[in-house]
């Protein structure tokens, strides 16, 4: 598609060839505006973190996969030519502040194209449709209110992780567990937020520090990713992009990347 065209969350199923991200990742109907454009389609992202997300189709890839070479370059000139029509206006909500969630490895088109600005970051959205096996030490989970316990879960995640990003307290997070030591300080907690697709979505995995190396994530994120199959028979998730040790628990317990995301806000007055 060289003009900019309207499409339902069906459509770019269809024209992605399946994306998970697509499948898992936006509502249906979907909230705003969806353009598909040079084969890159431009969806609205409504909720707490407006903007807009810039994928390109790959409907013969395998999911996560890139193309490359001469169909890489191919690529980054489509992506430019869908983000001249953000900057031109085409989204009134691409508006400055807004987030835009362009691929990683088209960062340097994106940041030539829109004025950005540096808040934002690197990351990864994964997910996974088989259950790993239990984790004999998920009998020591408990449950935690994301209102009532909030306080305690701010504070732990401010102690033990200067990047939070977990909204806690905001009842976004819909299911929190944790690990308690014998003096009853928390180890370990992890929650599951919502997709706009209503999958669950893991979110403030988090282990403090005395306690790193034991295990202890991996016991969190494997309980709440089989509660997650077994109710709605997907899990997603989103991991900073330098987090290797983290990369590496979740390949461990079966989620595979499907996109990759280079995420700043739109600057200007």
């Amino acid at each position: 598609m060289s003009e900019p065209v309207p499409v339902s969350r069906a459509e770019l199923l269809e024209l992605s060839g399946g994306d998970p991200w697509a499948r898992w990742a936006l509502p249906d109907p979907l909230a705003g505006a969806a353009l598909v454009v040079a084969d890159v389609a431009l969806v609205e992202r409504g909720g707490p973190r407006p903007g807009l997300w810039v994928a390109p189709l790959r409907p013969g890839l395998p999911a996560g996969a890139v193309p490359e070479g001469p169909a890489l370059t191919a690529e980054a000139a489509r992506v430019a030519t869908a983000l001249r029509l953000v900057r031109e206006g085409l989204f009134p909500a691409a508006r400055p502040g807004a987030s835009i969630s362009a691929p990683a490895e088209h960062a340097g088109t994106a940041r030539a194209v829109l004025p950005l600005s540096e808040e934002g970051g690197d990351w990864d959205w994964m997910w996974t449709e088989a259950a790993p096996p239990p984790e004999s030490r998920e009998r020591l989970l408990v449950e935690l209110d994301d209102r009532a316990d909030a306080e305690e879960l701010r504070a732990f995640a401010h102690a033990h992780n200067p990047r939070v990003w977990t909204r806690i307290g905001e009842g976004e997070v819909v299911r929190w567990v944790g690990v308690r030591d014998v003096a009853g300080g928390l180890v370990a907690v992890g929650g599951a937020e919502r997709e706009a697709s209503g999958a669950p979505h893991l979110a403030g995995i988090l282990t403090a520090v005395p306690a790193r190396g034991q295990g202890w994530g991996r016991v969190v994120s494997s309980a709440l990713t089989r509660e997650a199959l077994r109710e709605h028979g997907v899990c997603t998730l989103g991991m900073f992009r330098d987090n290797d040790r983290a990369r590496r628990l979740y390949r461990g317990l079966g989620y595979r990347t499907a996109r990759r995301w280079f995420s700043r806000r739109l600057a200007g007055s």
